[in-house]
């Protein structure tokens, strides 16, 4: 650790401090962070305290934090423009800024606001919450929301500004199961589950395409196993309400898949299968789209600007391969894409890239 690193690292360990507060169910933070969060994230009171318990970032190693100080560089001040998507989104966002600078404004969204109310009060002001962002020529802004959103506000930024755009993106699982036996099919189907489920699927790291390599009857194990799991999780882990227009592609979707192809029903959600390789994105609200394909990697190649993630069961030259068309994407093991370490950006495209204005 260097010198010019110890006040940076000191910025993020306090922040994480404050998350270990609210992501422990004893301290007062902690209880009303399950009392509340539910009703302003949309996520069922399950699943907010398995995200607090199991999925927020709180277990950063040092090796983490240098390779999340080696991210970024110094900043007189830095600005934070949130997203609702994953209530517990604004700690690494937050972290990130506090490694650049002791001076962080924060924007939370006006949607869910209240995590990141908890973040301030548990560290006891380490960043300030603000409701509009006023960089100034030379200040860094990191920025999270849809496509068109970052889109507007590049546009309404001055010119010097570093721009830090993170839009959408969804995971991908890539999965060689040729000489997988049956019980592994079962293991890596559960793993699965419990990717999708976390958040309702509304985050960019959530699979939604899954892209098997084997057998036809290998592939419809996977794809009925990933249902029933997800159909357990309907009683262990409700999933929260869907809009009306979400219901309506949900429905879209399961009447599509069970005229063109296959469709298994998974609680309020459907696994669509496709043994003979088509791919289709399917809507949020905990459904998945498995399709069988003898080669992965290029009908992935359309797909790549929009895939953050990849959960990977197979060869070592299978990573390399998907490495080289989906550059930047987390590659991980089925059932980690939602527990990336805290070593930088949880999205590593190249879009994702720092832009002066």
């Amino acid at each position: 650790m260097t010198e010019a690193s110890v006040p940076r690292i000191a910025r993020v360990r306090r922040l994480l401090d404050a998350a270990r507060v609210l992501a422990d169910p004893r301290t007062a933070l902690g209880a009303r962070a399950r009392a509340e969060l539910p009703a302003v994230s949309g996520l069922s009171a399950e699943n907010v305290a398995r995200a607090l318990s199991e999925v927020l970032e709180v277990d950063a190693t040092d090796g983490d934090l240098q390779r999340l100080l080696a991210t970024v560089e110094d900043s007189p001040r830095t600005h934070v423009l949130l997203a609702a998507n994953v209530f517990t989104a604004p700690l690494r966002a937050i972290a990130l800024a506090l490694a650049q600078s002791p001076r962080v404004d924060v924007r939370p969204s006006r949607r869910e606001p209240l995590f990141t109310e908890l973040l301030h009060e548990a560290s006891h002001g380490a960043f300030r919450i603000v409701s509009e962002l006023a960089p100034a020529p030379g200040d860094h802004v990191w920025a999270y929301g849809s496509d068109e959103t970052l889109e507007s506000v590049r546009g309404e930024l001055p010119a010097g500004v570093v721009f830090h755009g993170h839009g959408s993106g969804f995971g991908v699982a890539v999965l060689e199961l040729d000489d997988a036996d049956a019980a592994q099919v079962t293991q890596l189907s559960a793993a699965l589950a419990r990717d999708v489920v976390v958040f309702d699927q509304r985050g960019c790291l959530s699979p939604r395409l899954v892209l098997v390599v084997g057998a036809e009857a290998r592939a419809r194990q996977f794809a009925t196993e990933l249902a029933a799991a997800l159909a357990r999780h309907h009683h262990d882990i409700p999933p929260g309400p869907l809009s009306s227009e979400e219901a309506a592609l949900v429905s879209w979707y399961r009447d599509t898949f069970t005229y063109a192809a296959e469709a298994f029903p998974a609680g309020k959600g459907v696994v669509g299968f496709s043994p003979g390789g088509e791919l289709t994105l399917p809507p949020v609200g905990r459904n998945v789209h498995v399709a069988r394909l003898p080669d992965p990697v290029a009908p992935l190649e359309p797909w790549a600007r929009a895939v953050t993630s990849v959960g990977l069961f197979g060869s070592e030259q299978l990573r390399v391969r998907l490495a080289g068309v989906v550059a930047g994407a987390r590659l991980c093991a089925v059932g980690q894409q939602q527990r990336p370490p805290l070593d930088g950006p949880v999205d590593l495209r190249e879009r994702t890239r720092r832009e002066v204005l």
